[in-house]
């Protein structure tokens, strides 16, 4: 499996994965993207998620997984689903 990894200074991150300013963050910070580039999940070091997060973590990328693939859109940009 290939995927892109990258690094970026903490204003540009903050930026791209829309965290509010001024709010404190927490580690990890772990971010699902789905195949549209919509941030589809987020979550912080202290959220509950990380409780069980294997189970968590694999019932977050099989849903996404599940979802049908479409043709490749330009751009690069994350943006949060609205629904």
């Amino acid at each position: 499996m290939n995927f892109p990894v990258g690094f970026s200074e903490r204003g540009q991150v903050q930026e791209y994965i829309q965290h509010p300013p001024g709010k404190p963050s927490y580690v990890p910070e772990l971010m699902f993207i789905d195949r549209h580039r919509m941030i589809r999940a987020q979550f912080s070091g202290a959220d509950d998620f990380f409780k069980d997060q294997d189970k968590n973590i694999r019932a977050l990328v099989e849903t996404l997984l599940k979802e049908p693939a479409t043709a490749k859109k330009a751009g690069h940009s994350a943006r949060k689903k609205t629904s």
